[in-house]
């Protein structure tokens, strides 16, 4: 799982000269199209401005039907579709199979295919395990891969075409429609340029290369199965860092609301820590500057190895004694002994308290500059 947080990052980086890189980090070397090949047609998503997708209140006209061709290839990947996500890791570690184009057109209402343009295999990888629901399990145990995309980016309302592992062909409604059809195209507008500029297979190639190299195997389940227990993974370490970060919120404003009901008491207690943590520092540093002194009496002969010990002792004594009295702050006594009617004030929650507080004073104080 990505968020738009850790793409939007991705994208700032440019990809190096001739190559591209994946969305899980993977820098593919590419195959440049003769020059005069090369013709990169825009793909961001736009309001559709041929009035085909804006009608409201009734249903975008069907497009013409398509070339026999074209409806042969989507037919071909659709056919496909679990046998090459079974080879994924193939697929992903060659931008000739990566950028594969893909004959299936998805659309919304109101923007049209704009962002749906030539989709690659490499796209729907990616968004196969970028997207809760693109790999789904129905209710009768079948896997299932959504291939194409249909539906309103205002409503929610979708009707989606989806395979599944029996060779059924199944219309699927995904919620939340944004977070899927979403993604897809801003995973099919990163790679829009390298779409245009380098060499890709065609499926066919592609599948002809990978029967070649299995070999005779034909049986392809488990690797399917690890495909979706992958997903089904990053799906609950996702949705588990997102209960954490909630998790943390809440405790949070938890901690601030105890900070401010105890604000006076607290900034007595960080002070009072503060002076005793100086005192500490200022003795300790004392007691270290004495050490290394009696330690250079030592290495001269001035002062005997029995003595050097009766005097390091007592210094070694006295600063543990000083660390202890720093721990006592910090490690429960101190602020049991202050706020004893307070079980979920620590120290740390302390600490972050005056900090942030000081922050948050020092922020004012420069905006008054």
């Amino acid at each position: 799982m990505i968020s738009r947080e850790e793409f939007d990052k991705k994208n700032e980086v440019p990809f190096p000269a001739g190559k591209i890189v994946t969305l899980d980090d993977r820098t593919l070397d590419c195959y440049p199209l003769p020059q005069e090949d090369v013709n990169v047609v825009d793909d961001e998503m736009k309001l559709d401005t041929t009035g085909t997708y804006l009608a409201v209140g009734r249903r975008p006209k069907p497009e013409p039907p398509k070339r026999e061709e074209v409806e042969a290839q989507k037919e071909l990947f659709v056919d496909n579709a679990f046998y090459l996500l079974a080879h994924k890791e193939r697929i992903m570690s060659d931008s000739r199979m990566f950028l594969c184009p893909v004959a299936v057109q998805s659309g919304l209402a109101y923007t049209g295919t704009s962002g749906f343009t030539r989709p690659t295999l490499g796209v729907y990888l990616e968004w196969w395990s970028a997207v809760p629901n693109a790999m789904q399990v129905d209710k009768e145990g079948h896997k299932l891969l959504v291939y194409r995309l249909a539906g309103s980016p205002l409503s929610g309302s979708n009707r989606c075409e989806a395979i599944r592992d029996d060779g059924k062909r199944e219309i699927v409604t995904l919620l939340p429609f944004g977070g899927h059809f979403g993604p897809f195209t801003l995973i099919n507008c990163r790679y829009n340029e390298a779409k245009y500029m380098y060499q890709a297979y065609t499926l066919q190639d592609v599948l002809d290369i990978l029967g070649a190299e299995d070999e005779g195997n034909t049986d392809f389940a488990l690797k399917v199965e690890l495909e979706f227990k992958t997903h089904e993974a990053d799906l609950a370490n996702t949705k588990l860092a997102q209960q954490v970060a909630e998790c943390r919120q809440w405790q949070q404003k938890c901690y601030d609301t105890i900070g401010k009901y105890n604000e006076k008491r607290i900034c007595d207690f960080y002070a009072e820590y503060e002076r005793a943590k100086a005192i500490v520092d200022e003795e300790t540093d004392s007691v270290r500057q004495l050490r290394h002194h009696l330690k250079a009496q030592l290495k001269s002969g001035r002062l005997s190895g029995k003595a050097y010990q009766q005097k390091l002792t007592p210094l070694n004594k006295h600063i543990k004694e000083l660390e202890l009295e720093v721990a006592s702050f910090r490690f429960g006594r101190k602020v049991r002994e202050a706020f004893p009617d307070e079980e979920l004030i620590t120290f740390d929650m302390i600490q972050s308290y005056m900090l942030n507080k000081r922050r948050e004073q020092a922020e004012k104080d420069d905006d008054k500059e």
